[in-house]
């Protein structure tokens, strides 16, 4: 009874909410209800074109649009960028050796050409002629791309996306301390020729030489500005894509601006001016959309039915985001007690969260990978095959027979335990339901009451970085098309992995599955990683992810996938 009173409460809220008002990725509003055939389906990448309505012609700008970016990024730092937003706005300012279009799928960067050697070890990529960095005269070479892979792996960089180059020989023993740079598979043969040696045969290599970590550094910029300012003002950013950052305003606006000296200026960047602003409040986003302030949003249950209910269109897509409870396993901390970990995460109902909070067609999580992610080689996605390891619903009674049994191994009880732990959560109106859900299900189905911290989605993974957190509510969305780029979050020492777990079979897994050719093999050690997480519970995934947003009648062809999030490199202003 007490959690169908909890439930209609939030339920009030969220009303309430509707009368006043009429996605290392931040808490996004998403929404739509589940079935509604008006919506594109959750996988669909494709866009809904409001041309033509009348309703909302977007913000006056002629050849410029205004989106809603929801948070500050940390850093524009590629080497060391951990967070959605940042390597959004990488993928429109820095060109990579490599990159995709709008099905995903790898084309020619930077490297115009390239090849890779018979046993899968070598990739020789080879660069165009003229491009230029943004200061105009700074000619793009093999070795910024060099430079970027020994800026990322270096042990003074402290990279959390260090592991991400490992896949390069002798990259992981640079990291480490145990090897020499001259050792490292990175060979810069001429100003337009890199030639890159993997560890091990990897299909999935050339996707990743697509995403920001491996984005150039020009080596002269970086040294004069220095380590600790790079990345962090317009001043301090050199960039060789289809745009520049022109313009930075901390915790309130960032300005991306067509760059006319990009080798392929003619045929992209046909929006000469994107302004994303960090509107943090659903209700003051979705008035500035209305009031022709904003050219894109995202959008809540209540809003997407109401938008609806004017007949504009809304779209919607699965960002491939899993989100989880992620613990803090420190020797110091009471959830190093798996019991307890375990019972927490029985006491949650991941239907009714998805059915109060998210109110679309977003999944209650089964396992850590989420629908429509895959493993190199195999048909299908991985989901469905590692099939369901976690309840949707709360199981109130195994819950507390777990949480008995860690009370007793800690010596404490339920209302000593509370006050030890401290949900963190990033600001804003969405994340306070959030927390105010958990906080309940958790409280109603265990008697323990655990406090709740919101705060700025830089300042949360700062907290998540130096692990000075007891739980988290944070997400991960896919690098690459492999499961492993879940999966090897929680390697021991892997720098995104805040929990702090160790496992000696996790880590002998991810190993072998790094240097194995058979995608049947490797299919079968993720699905056994996977059980170890819902063993383990590290971590433990409360729902995958599925984003509602609209745009102005301005914009047309505005890209957003699993992999690529946001893309405005081929979009135009109708």
């Amino acid at each position: 009874m007490k959690t169908k009173k909890i439930l209609s409460l939030l339920l009030a809220v969220l009303m309430v909410m509707t009368v006043i008002t009429a996605c290392s990725t931040p808490t996004d509003p998403a929404s739509t209800p589940a079935g509604d055939d008006t919506s594109s389906t959750a996988g669909d990448t494709s866009e809904v074109t409001p041309e033509g309505t009348g309703m909302y012609p977007g913000t006056p700008g002629e050849d410029s649009i205004v989106i809603n970016l929801g948070s500050e990024p940390p850093e524009l730092n590629s080497a060391l960028s951990t967070d959605t937003i940042s390597f959004q706005i990488f993928k429109h300012v820095y060109e990579n050796l490599v990159m995709q279009d709008n099905e995903d799928k790898i084309i020619p960067g930077a490297a115009e050409s390239w090849e890779i050697s018979d046993d899968g070890l070598v990739y020789t990529f080879h660069l165009r002629e003229g491009m230029l960095w943004s200061d105009g005269t700074t000619p793009v070479t093999a070795n910024d791309y060099a430079f970027a892979i020994k800026t990322l792996i270096a042990p003074e960089t402290a990279a959390d996306y260090a592991y991400f180059g490992w896949i390069i020989k002798g990259a992981q023993a640079v990291t480490d301390g145990t090897g020499s740079v001259d050792d490292l598979g990175v060979k810069v043969v001429d100003d337009l020729t890199l030639e890159i040696t993997l560890e091990n045969p990897t299909p999935y290599a050339i996707d990743m030489f697509a995403f920001g970590s491996f984005a150039p550094i020009n080596e002269a910029f970086y040294n004069e500005v220095g380590a600790d300012k790079y990345g962090t003002e317009v001043e301090y950013i050199l960039s060789n894509g289809a745009y520049t950052v022109s313009s930075w305003t901390h915790e309130d606006s960032l300005v991306m601006t067509k760059n006319d000296g990009y080798w392929d200026a003619a045929n992209k960047a046909f929006i000469k001016e994107i302004k994303g602003v960090m509107i943090v409040d659903s209700n003051a986003a979705l008035n500035a959309f209305k009031a022709g302030e904003v050219d894109m949003i995202g959008l809540t249950g209540e809003q997407v039915t109401m938008i609806k209910g004017e007949g504009y269109p809304v779209n919607q897509y699965n960002d491939g985001a899993s989100w989880y409870l992620e613990f803090n396993l420190d020797e110091s901390s009471v959830l190093a007690n798996k019991n307890i970990r375990k019972a927490l995460s029985l006491a949650i109902d991941r239907e009714a969260y998805v059915a109060t909070v998210e109110k679309n067609s977003s999944q209650p999580a089964t396992s850590l990978c989420p629908p429509g992610l895959g493993v190199t080689g195999i048909d299908g996605d991985f989901q469905s095959k590692v099939g369901d390891l976690i309840s949707t619903t709360a199981d109130v009674e195994q819950a507390k027979t777990y949480l008995e049994t860690g009370l007793s191994e800690l010596g404490m009880t339920a209302e000593e335990l509370g006050p030890q732990i401290s949900m963190l959560l990033d600001d804003g109106d969405k994340p306070q339901l959030i927390g105010a859900f958990i906080k309940e299900q958790i409280l109603s189905n265990l008697g323990v009451d655990i406090s709740v911290e919101q705060m700025t989605f830089k300042s949360r993974l700062d907290r998540m970085s130096n692990k000075d957190f007891s739980i988290v509510f944070a997400g991960w969305g896919p690098d690459y098309n492999d499961a492993n780029t879940f999966l090897d979050l929680f390697v021991t020492g892997n720098g995104n992995n805040h929990t702090s777990y160790s496992n000696a079979r996790y880590d002998e897994l991810i190993s072998s599955a790094a240097a194995e050719t058979d995608p049947n093999t490797r299919l079968e050690y993720f699905k056994e990683l996977e059980q170890i997480i819902a063993d383990d519970m590290m971590v433990t995934p409360i729902y995958w992810r599925v984003r509602d947003y609209i745009t102005s009648e301005k914009v047309s062809g505005v890209y957003r996938s699993m992999f690529q999030d946001w893309n405005f490199v081929n979009a135009t202003i109708v």
